[in-house]
């Protein structure tokens, strides 16, 4: 596993930022995920395992280097500052920087009956070059407290994607009258990967899919169902941009597919692009672990139809 000395989080004290949860401001601290805390840092209470509901933390992050904007009241307990650090860690040693260049705020939650594993969301709609990624953290760790890195991978793996297919270099925020695929943040550029992925194999149930509910998890689960062998899971039946994350999650983490489906066709539509080549190699060999694609697809569509309102952000 790639580590990395520079990844470091600094803790400071900052403006109350109005989320769903109350802030709490920590002292001014700094410390470094290679070393020791210093003795003056306030000491972190191991005894305590309880797993709190609601926001763990909000970071800035530049590069591999966080620093505490926000404090919520699940980061006492289980998801202290250790197994922050411990999450951030683990993330970074997976994903290249250089693929995750846009993510400029990282946020922490945990909630074991949302069914949002992971999201990611521009920090200004209109700025498509800065975007939050957020991380459940009672996901990342099961109930029995182990860390969940095979699946935790493959996630964090979907919500780069994300970034990829959807930031300035791929999508015009300005386009109006679309040719192209609109994401919903804006048209894509006619050779995103996003366009030449809907162009090649959405074209002719594109708008079925639009006839769906946004709520209707059955009739999402129908139209997997009835195009089976055109998606890699059902979470990537309920629209473009999750079919090519999924897609690329399940590129970068499986074997390479030998037959001729739709689902093995979206799979090596990334060999056409010798830079996702490379970052797949990058990210493969920074795993040292087992994934198992059959026990996550299993487990994440048990998380999907499980949700009762909206689509899941898985």
């Amino acid at each position: 596993m790639l580590t990395d000395s520079s990844v470091n989080i600094t803790i400071m004290k900052t403006s109350k930022h109005i989320l769903l949860f109350l802030s709490l401001f920590l002292s001014v601290a700094i410390f470094s995920c290679d070393k020791e805390d210093s003795g003056d840092e306030t000491p972190i209470d191991n005894s305590d395992q309880t797993r709190r509901r609601g926001l763990v933390a909000k970071y800035s992050v530049a590069g591999n280097n966080i620093t505490l904007i926000q404090s919520g009241p699940a980061s006492k307990g289980f998801f202290n500052e250790s197994r922050q650090k411990e999450f951030w860690s683990f993330f970074t040693s997976i994903i290249p920087a250089e693929a995750r260049s846009v993510m400029k705020e990282l946020e922490l939650f945990a909630d074991p009956e949302d069914g949002t594993a992971a999201y990611v969301a521009p920090l200004d709609q209109n700025n498509l070059s800065v975007w939050e990624m957020g991380h459940n953290l009672d996901f990342v760790w099961d109930n029995n407290n182990q860390f969940v890195k095979a699946e935790s991978a493959y996630t964090s793996i979907h919500e780069v994607a994300h970034l990829l297919t959807l930031d300035h270099t791929q999508v015009d925020v300005n386009g109006n009258n679309c040719g192209t695929f609109h994401t919903g943040e804006g048209c894509s550029n006619s050779g995103s990967y996003i366009n030449q992925f809907f162009s090649r194999f959405w074209g002719d149930i594109y708008q079925e899919n639009q006839q769906i509910g946004q709520d209707d998890l059955e009739g999402y689960a129908a139209f997997y169902r009835k195009y089976r062998d055109r998606f890699v899971s059902e979470y990537a039946a309920t629209n473009p941009g999750e079919d090519i994350a999924e897609s690329f999650a399940t590129y970068v983490v499986g074997d390479v597919p030998t037959g001729n489906s739709v689902a093995s066709q979206k799979i090596r539509f990334f060999d056409s692009f010798q830079e996702l080549v490379a970052l797949k190699q990058k990210i493969k060999a920074n795993i040292n672990f087992d994934v198992n694609l059959n026990n996550i697809r299993g487990v994440r569509s048990q998380r999907f139809m499980a949700q009762k309102g909206g689509k899941a952000n898985l």
